[in-house]
C-alpha cells in the first residue's frame, strides 16, 4: 500500500511539475503598427535567432526571393527582408522540429516598403501539405503584430514560411517567436486564467449586536446566478411548450432568437410588421431574467434581407432602412442586452454596395442615438474558426471597428465583437486564442455568439474544448450556444445521424436536447461546464477574528449565518462583482 501511494504521489508531483513548469500563456497582443517593433514574446520560444542580433543565422531563402539583413538606422534593431519576389510564397524560412499533440502559439512583427498588403504565416509539413498559422494585415513606414497558433498532429521537421500575394513588394520581418506547450500545460494555464479573472475573494465579517467579533458563526453561501452569461439560440418553439420552457429556464441566462427579430421575419412584406413571435418570446425570457440578445437589426446581405428589398431605389433603400432601425429598436429598446446592428458585414456589403462606404457607419450612428445604453455589436463568422478566411482575419475585425468609429459622431463609440463560433472544422484552439488575444487589444467586450462544432462523433469533445477556451480568456464576456430546440430539427433521425458533411433538409448542426428533452451529449458538456463554473454552496466557519475567507465565482449569492448563541439565523443577498480587492461583506447578528 505504500509503495502505491508513493507512486502515486510521485506522479502527481511529476505532472503538477510539468504543468507549472513555463505554462504560463502571454495573453498579450497589439492592433498599432508600431515604429519598432517590441522584444519577441517568449525570448524566441523555439526560434533560434528571433531579432536577427547574428545576422541571418538559422533562416533560409524560401522560394525564388533573395534575402537580406537590414538595420534600422534611428531605433538601431535587425531586421530581415525578402526581395526580388515573383510568388506569393516567395520570401524566408526557419526550420523547426515538432512534437505530436503540443500546441504551438507564434508571433512575429511585419512591415513591407509599400502599401498595405495581408501577409500570412504557414507551416509546410513533409508530405508538402500547408498549415495556415495566422495573418495580419501588414503596411509600409510601421510594424505590425501577426500572431497565431496551431496544433502539430505529428512528430516531424517543418518549414515556417510566409505568404503575401503582392510579389512587387519588399516583406520585412522582426521579433519573431515561436512558443510550444503540452496539453496539460495549456489546461493548467486554463485553469489559472479562470481562477483569477472569473473568481474573487470574498471576505464575510460576523458581529453580534454589541460590535463583537463573533466566532463559530455558520456561513452557508449559495450563486443563485451567475456573472458570466452563458445562453442559447432559441426559435418560436419555447412560447408554447412547458417542457421545453422549464428546460431553458433552469439552465440559461441569456438568449438570442434564431429568427424571429429579424428583418426578414418580421416584414416580410414591405408595411406589413408582425411582432407577435417575437413579442411573446421576449414575454418569456424577460419573466426568468433570461437577457435577450438583439440578433438582428440588419444584414449586409440580401440573402438575410426581405426579398422586397431588392427592387428599391437606393433612397428608398434608406428609407426603408431607416423605417426598419426605427422600428425595432424603439420596441425591443431596454430589453435587449445587445444589438447585432449590420450583421456579417465584414463577408457582405450589400449596404455600401448600393448606399455608398460608410452605410454600416451610419447605421450605428443611428441606433445609438435612438439607444444610448445598449452595447452595439459587429458580428461575423470564421474569425475564430477557419482562419483561412482572408475576409475574416483578426486584423480585418479591427479594421472594421476603426471604419465604423472613423464616421463623424462615431469617434467614442463602443464596438462591442461578436464571434459566432460555427466549428465545421476542428477547433483550433491555439489560433482561437491568438484570435482573442489581438481582438482583446481593442479593449472591447467579446462574446461567442452563435457556437456549435460538427455533428459527429466528436462534436461534445470539440464543444467542451472550445467553451473552455473562451471561458477562460480574460476579454470574452459571454457564450451563447448555437444549439436551440425544434421539434423537427432535434428529432430522432437528426440526432442519430452519423458526421457526414451534409445534414438533411431541417435537422439542426448541434441539439442539446432531444424532443423528449433528455440531454444529448453536447447538452451534457453544457450542463457540466455551467455547474463547474459555479460556486453552488460554499460552507463555512468564522474565525476568532470574526471572518470568513473564501474565492469563489462572480454572481448573485443567498447568504444564511447562524450561531448557536442566536435564536434565529440570518438571510442576505448580494452581488459579487469584478475587481481586484478582496469583497467586503459586514453582517451584525
Amino acid at each position: 500500500m505504500k509503495i502505491l501511494l508513493i507512486i502515486l504521489c510521485a506522479l502527481l508531483i511529476s505532472d503538477c511539475a510539468l504543468a507549472n513548469s513555463n505554462s504560463s500563456s502571454d495573453y498579450s497582443a497589439s492592433i498599432e503598427c508600431l515604429a519598432e517593433p517590441p522584444a519577441p514574446q517568449y525570448g524566441g520560444g523555439l526560434v533560434a535567432n528571433p531579432d536577427f542580433d547574428s545576422g541571418l543565422d538559422d533562416w533560409d531563402v524560401f522560394g525564388g526571393s533573395k534575402i537580406m539583413l537590414r538595420k534600422n538606422m534611428l531605433q538601431g534593431n535587425f531586421y530581415m527582408v525578402a526581395y526580388n519576389r515573383s510568388l506569393p510564397t516567395d520570401g524566408f524560412s526557419h526550420i523547426f522540429y515538432l512534437q505530436k499533440d503540443y500546441l504551438y502559439t507564434f508571433s512575429a512583427w511585419f512591415q513591407i516598403n509599400e502599401g498595405s498588403e495581408i501577409v500570412s504565416a504557414f507551416i509546410r509539413a513533409p508530405n508538402g501539405e500547408n498549415t495556415i498559422v495566422g495573418s495580419v494585415i501588414a503596411k509600409s513606414g510601421c510594424w505590425s503584430m501577426l500572431k497565431g497558433g496551431f496544433t502539430s498532429t505529428h512528430e516531424m521537421k517543418v518549414h515556417l514560411f510566409f505568404t503575401c500575394s503582392n510579389t512587387t513588394v519588399e516583406l520585412w520581418i522582426d521579433s519573431v517567436s515561436l512558443k510550444q506547450f503540452t496539453k496539460g500545460q495549456w489546461q493548467f494555464q486554463q485553469h489559472q486564467s479562470i481562477n483569477q479573472i472569473r473568481k474573487r475573494q470574498i471576505k464575510i465579517e460576523v458581529r453580534n449586536e454589541q460590535g463583537e467579533k463573533l466566532q463559530g458563526a455558520t456561513i452557508n453561501l449559495t450563486q443563485t446566478r451567475p456573472h458570466f452569461p452563458i445562453g442559447c439560440g432559441s426559435t418560436a418553439a419555447i412560447i408554447d411548450n412547458r417542457a421545453y420552457q422549464e428546460y431553458f429556464a433552469s439552465r440559461f441566462t441569456a438568449a438570442t432568437p434564431d429568427n424571429e427579430m429579424k428583418w426578414y421575419f418580421t416584414e416580410g412584406v414591405r408595411g406589413r410588421e408582425n411582432y407577435t413571435a417575437m413579442d411573446a418570446m421576449a414575454a418569456f425570457f424577460k419573466k426568468n431574467r433570461i437577457a435577450i440578445r438583439g440578433h438582428n437589426i440588419l444584414w449586409d446581405s440580401l440573402n438575410g434581407s426581405p426579398q422586397w428589398i431588392k427592387d428599391l431605389r437606393p433612397n428608398e433603400l434608406v428609407e426603408a432602412a431607416v423605417a426598419r432601425i426605427a422600428s425595432v429598436v424603439s420596441r425591443y429598446s431596454g430589453d435587449v442586452v445587445a444589438w447585432d446592428v449590420v450583421n456579417e458585414n465584414l463577408h457582405n456589403s450589400y449596404f455600401e454596395d448600393i448606399l455608398g462606404e460608410n452605410a454600416s457607419a451610419v447605421f450605428y450612428h443611428m441606433v445609438r442615438a435612438m439607444d444610448l445604453e445598449t452595447p452595439l455589436f459587429l458580428n461575423d463568422y470564421n474569425t475564430l474558426e477557419y482562419p483561412n478566411d482572408m475576409k475574416a482575419i483578426p486584423s480585418k475585425y479591427v479594421e472594421k471597428i476603426r471604419e465604423i468609429q472613423r464616421f463623424i459622431g462615431n469617434e467614442n463609440m463602443a464596438i462591442h465583437i461578436g464571434l459566432q463560433g460555427h466549428f465545421i472544422l476542428t477547433p483550433n484552439v491555439s489560433h482561437m486564442r491568438a484570435a482573442l488575444d489581438i481582438l482583446g487589444a481593442t479593449n472591447m467586450p467579446i462574446w461567442l455568439t452563435e457556437l456549435d462544432t460538427k455533428k459527429g462523433p466528436r462534436q461534445s469533445v470539440e464543444l467542451e474544448d472550445v467553451m473552455r477556451e473562451a471561458f477562460a480568456h480574460p476579454s470574452v464576456e459571454g457564450i451563447m450556444v448555437w444549439g436551440g430546440w425544434k421539434a423537427t430539427a432535434c428529432n430522432e433521425t437528426c440526432l442519430n445521424l452519423g458526421g457526414g458533411d451534409e445534414l438533411p433538409r431541417g435537422c439542426a448542426q448541434m441539439c442539446l436536447t432531444d424532443n423528449n428533452f433528455k440531454n444529448s451529449e453536447a447538452g451534457d458538456v453544457v450542463d457540466k461546464l455551467m455547474q463547474e463554473w459555479r460556486s453552488v454552496e460554499v460552507v463555512g466557519i468564522t474565525d476568532k477574528e470574526g471572518f470568513f475567507w473564501d474565492k469563489v465565482f462572480l454572481g448573485e449569492y443567498s447568504l444564511t449565518i447562524s450561531h448557536p448563541s442566536l435564536p434565529n439565523s440570518l438571510h442576505k443577498t448580494f452581488n459579487v462583482t469584478k475587481a481586484n480587492a478582496p469583497f467586503l461583506l459586514s453582517v451584525a447578528l
